[in-house]
């Protein structure tokens, strides 16, 4: 560059702009090509010139027209910004030819902070950045605060590589450096405070960077708590989300305490949460490239193909265990910022509720689920129509009322959730907060949003406890409850209502298998604090967890599976090997096949009621165990639970029950009621992924099903059928169908663990009724839901364990195009080429009835 202002050649300019890293694919916005063509310029201009026959020269030029004005200014600040050694020098220019108080050289520095690719900004970009605006600000420039606001956006939330993190670096030394002028801004103040406490979160290894955050943040809130009041309602959400690091806890205790401590006219937290938050704060935390990304899909994407997209999206900004804490944010940013036209409303766009189901469905962890459901209600409790839209609570009213039919559970989970939330979330604000949520509801129904909430109220898979909440929340929307006979028959019995006009939603497009159990089960908000009244601490996941559920009994996962994907006839027939075919030392169960009825897998015995773990120990034919079983309840309920001692106490268990004669039904019930409380644990056949991301071993023993399917493997492993290896198979049957998701993991231990297909086989012989080809469909359709990589990672294993089970069966056709991308489509290519898996077979028959299923499908799986 230096060169080049002595009179060097063009030809030493990079032919690409220099602000960016950019792959040789990228293409340049014109702006940046702009700035490198007025920086060649003004190298030409200065060359072989003094300082006084350059200043003359620049003032003249500048003096000549706004365009030549522009031109300098533009080749000015890519000077500054690329060539950090000439920086100072190239700044006395700028101040010599400014004519308009810096406001086109702003405008440059605007393009920069607010560019999609901020991420891939050269490091010595970024610090020059910061240093030009210190010196704008230095010189009063106008504007100069947009464009810090526009770089407030660009620290990301749930992001800790090195980038961001030296980008937060950046940010809170220059917020050190300018306080003062900062305090002149009241939105930024604001902003800032918001940005500090949401990213604080993320940086708990990085204990310098979160001591920094957290002062500036408590600082400003403590000097300049006036405007940052203007957060509203979600300010009290960030703080709680942070009350346990010990300046927030002062600062949350002096807000309950001491309001007015804070500002002479804080009236308390109330005041706070009755307050919206502006639209500006919750797209805040959400990047440029984030909301660009988010508004294709949900103004041009229809419902029936979006999931694609969205998947892309969870894999770019969610897929890591620190970017957890951005789903909360993308929720209150869907829900109070995007507001969809009439025009899109009315097209056949993806709904904003249905994106937020197909959301949800990645969350894994309870906490985030918890916090998540927090982030879709929030303005429920506090809603009033004078200052509230109706638009921040449509989703959820839309979420609760069209997943009724298809998710029942989602649907009662969301009305606990409500339920729980009008008398936990502040004590003391209960009665307002259950008239608002009441209020909020009643403000849906009349203005049309739907037309009556009795449909859900009175739907046959609604229970009673979920219809008493419904009274509790909707009085004046929904009847009380009678009380039911003693004769009326049970609600599980119940069929589901069916609606032809109601809008049903496609597996693709709302809550999928993956987002139930644990992870979107009704559960309190994570607190951060011990946190007094009026907003009292919620519960610890941990000790709701462990509680007796009395919700409604979730549909098993593999009931699920089979009901979604519509299981038929053809779905399940089997190409046509005969015993003689079968060399895998394997029965051919496929040979049970026959119409529908015959295909569908049935156990040999009856399913098991839903009842609590102390019901379950008071069955008379488990004494033989002793205090073995209460002791093994006890240690899984523990608040720091011993886990080689729970393995120890699995592994008891299992050798005493295959070497008795306790009841089967007794023992399945006791270990389905513990289990249903408690797989919120890792699962170690489904955590691949985690061992190659480099986790430890030892976090990933944390799962009861993993010990039970190790204890098991040692009665399955032989050749000989003996009573205790029936007895253990017939236990694993029973688990599955009380609701315990053992088939895709036995599958698992059994063909990718143990190399050992035949402990499979076995497991599927003790149905009285179905196929290896039924399991299998059940089992990979509930595996690609739940874990779609692990899924293409162990489907050439499974195919060579089961050759025969595979050709021209149209479930696993369905399971391994439903969500698969480029890669994927390359690798199925590849090992079907090389005959290392065969999907359609040989027959035109299965061959053509494939082709015709695709007619029914939507435009990705075709």
């Amino acid at each position: 560059m230096a060169e080049i202002q002595s009179g060097g050649t063009h030809s030493l300019l990079p032919p690409q702009p220099q602000l960016f890293q950019l792959e040789p694919i990228d293409v340049a916005e014109p702006w940046q090509h702009e700035l490198v063509e007025c920086f060649i310029s003004f190298s030409t201009l200065s060359a072989g010139k003094s300082q006084t026959e350059l200043h003359e020269t620049l003032q003249r030029k500048a003096s000549e027209s706004m365009h030549s004005h522009g031109e300098l200014v533009n080749g000015l600040v890519y000077g500054i910004l690329t060539v950090p050694a000439e920086g100072n020098t190239y700044l006395r220019h700028l101040n010599i030819v400014s004519r308009d108080g810096f406001a086109h050289a702003i405008s440059r520095l605007k393009l920069l902070a607010t560019a999609h690719r901020f991420a891939r900004v050269r490091p010595e970009v970024r610090s020059q950045l910061f240093w030009l605006l210190s010196e704008l600000v230095k010189v009063s420039a106008h504007g100069v605060d947009q464009v810090v606001l526009a770089l407030t956006r660009q620290v990301r939330s749930g992001d800790v590589t090195q980038g961001n993190v030296k980008l937060c670096w950046l940010m809170v030394r220059f917020v050190r450096a300018n306080y003062a002028w900062l305090s002149t801004f009241p939105v930024l103040v604001a902003t800032t405070v918001y940005m500090l406490g949401r990213v604080a979160l993320d940086h708990s290894r990085i204990p310098d960077l979160r001591a920094a955050e957290c002062e500036l943040a408590t600082r400003l809130l403590r000097e300049r708590f006036h405007e940052c009041c203007m957060i509203g309602r979600d300010l009290v959400r960030m703080l709680q989300d942070v009350a346990r690091i010990p300046v927030f806890h002062d600062l949350w205790q002096d807000m309950l305490q001491r309001p007015q401590s804070l500002s002479p006219l804080f009236a308390g937290i109330e005041q706070l949460l009755r307050t919206p938050t502006p639209p500006t704060f919750l797209a805040n935390r959400i990047t440029y490239e984030m909301e660009a990304r988010l508004r294709f899909i949900l103004e041009n994407l229809p419902a029936t193909s979006y999931s694609r997209n969205l998947m892309w999206f969870v894999q770019r900004y969610l897929s890591t265990p620190e970017s957890e804490s951005l789903f909360s944010d993308l929720i209150r940013y869907i829900i109070g910022v995007f507001h969809p036209s009439n025009a899109v409303l009315a097209s056949n766009v993806v709904p904003r509720y249905v994106f937020l189901g197909g959301l949800l469905r990645f969350i894994r962890s309870p906490v985030v689920a918890a916090n998540a459901k927090l982030a879709l209600f929030y303005d429920w409790l506090f809603y009033d129509p004078k200052s509230d839209t109706i638009m921040n609570i449509e989703p959820g009213v839309l979420i609760i009322a069209q997943s009724v039919d298809k998710y029942t559970f989602m649907t009662a989970s969301f009305i606990e959730f409500l339920a729980y939330e009008s008398d936990a979330y502040s004590p003391e604000l209960a009665p307002a907060i259950r008239g608002s949520i009441g209020l909020a509801m009643q403000d849906a129904v009349e203005k049309g949003v739907i037309p009556s909430i009795m449909p859900i109220y009175e739907h046959p898979r609604i229970e009673v406890d979920i219809r008493q909440n419904l009274y509790y929340l909707f009085p004046q929307l929904v009847p009380p409850v009678p009380n039911p006979a003693p004769s009326e028959a049970s609600v599980d019995d119940a069929e589901p209502a069916k609606d032809d006009d109601a809008m049903l939603l496609d597996s693709t497009d709302m809550l999928p298998p993956a987002a139930v159990d644990s992870e979107l089960a009704p559960e309190p908000p994570k607190s951060a604090v011990e946190l007094p009244s009026p907003i009292a601490a919620p519960q610890s996941i941990q000790t709701v967890s462990a509680a007796p559920k009395t919700s409604i009994a979730l549909d098993p996962v593999s009931r699920m599976f089979q009901e979604e994907f519509g299981i038929t006839d053809f779905d399940l027939a089997p190409e046509g090997p005969t015993d003689a075919d079968n060399t895998n030392g394997i029965s051919d169960t496929t040979a049970k096949g026959g119409a529908l009825e015959d295909v569908a897998l049935v156990a040999s015995a009856e399913p098991l009621s839903e009842i609590s773990v102390e019901q379950a120990l008071e069955d008379t034919s488990l004494w033989l165990f002793g205090s073995t079983l209460q002791t093994f309840v006890d240690s899984v309920a523990a608040a720091e639970p011993d886990v080689k001692q729970i393995g120890r106490s699995v592994k008891e268990i299992v050798d005493m029950f295959a070497q008795s004669e306790a009841s089967i039904s007794a023992i399945a019930r006791v270990l389905a009621s513990i289990f249903s409380d408690s797989l919120d644990m890792e699962d170690v056949e489904t955590n691949a992924e985690l061992t190659a991301a480099g986790e430890s071993s030892d976090g990933l023993e944390h799962d009861l099903l993993h010990y039970i399917l190790t204890a098991a493997a040692d009665y399955t492993h032989t050749t000989d059928m003996t009573n205790s290896t029936r007895r253990v198979l017939q236990l694993l049957v029973q688990l599955t169908e009380a609701k315990v998701d053992v088939g895709f993991r036995w599958l698992l231990y059994s063909v990718v663990n143990a190399g050992k297909p035949v402990q499979y086989a076995r497991y599927v012989d003790q149905y009285a009724e179905g196929t290896l080809q039924a399991a299998l469909v059940r089992d990979l359709g509930m595996l690609q839901e739940q874990f779609p990589g692990l899924f293409y990672t162990v489907l050439p294993q499974i195919y060579a364990a089961f050759p025969d089970a595979f050709p021209g069966c149209r479930g696993i056709v369905k399971s391994a195009i439903a969500l698969i991308d480029q890669p994927q489509v390359y690798r199925l290519s590849a090992l079907i080429a090389r005959g290392q898996l065969q999907l359609f077979g040989h027959r035109q028959a299965a061959i053509t009835a494939i082709i015709g299923m695709t007619l029914e499908s939507d435009a990705f799986e075709q």
